[in-house]
């Protein structure tokens, strides 16, 4: 785990920018290896592959981007205007969307044996579960830090 001390007193405009960048620009950059990667695997390997997995995926991805993207649009900069306890919708509905991501973790999770990779395992299907690992620890992560330092300080404010 991250230490999130220095957020918990930081400018919400920091937590914000730190966010963009840690976290939301990463898990782009993520998706955009992991979904065709996993498509590629379960092609190849379809006889040992779970096949639910590059449709999970996929569905991570396009549910991650719109719920970035409601914050990015609407959520951050009502923050950053400083309304405080008058983000308190959005900040009810995100957190939900974040229960659902951790939901869609728990599956992947689940179908992939913990993201244990298979003895003679190929290259792709380890870059697969190494990228997926950092995938999941980074948006274990980034929702930690929303839902249990930015959105608390932001609704006490």
């Amino acid at each position: 785990m991250t230490d999130f001390t220095v957020w918990e007193t930081a400018p919400f405009g920091a937590t914000i920018d730190h966010i963009l960048l840690r976290y939301h620009d990463v898990h782009r950059g993520q998706f955009k290896e992991l979904v065709p990667l996993a498509q590629k695997v379960a092609e190849v390997h379809a006889d040992s592959f779970p096949a639910e997995v590059p449709e999970l995926l996929a569905y991570m991805q396009n549910e991650l981007l719109m719920h970035m993207m409601k914050e990015e649009r609407m959520l951050f900069p009502m923050i950053k205007q400083g309304v405080g306890r008058g983000a308190a919708m959005p900040i009810n509905v995100m957190m939900h969307e974040h229960e659902e991501h951790d939901q869609a973790v728990a599956k992947l999770l689940e179908l992939t044996n913990n993201l244990t990779v298979p003895e003679n395992a190929c290259g792709s299907w380890t870059r697969l579960y190494t990228l997926a690992r950092e995938m999941v620890d980074d948006l274990t992560n980034h929702i930690h830090l929303e839902n249990e330092i930015l959105f608390p300080r932001v609704l006490a404010s």
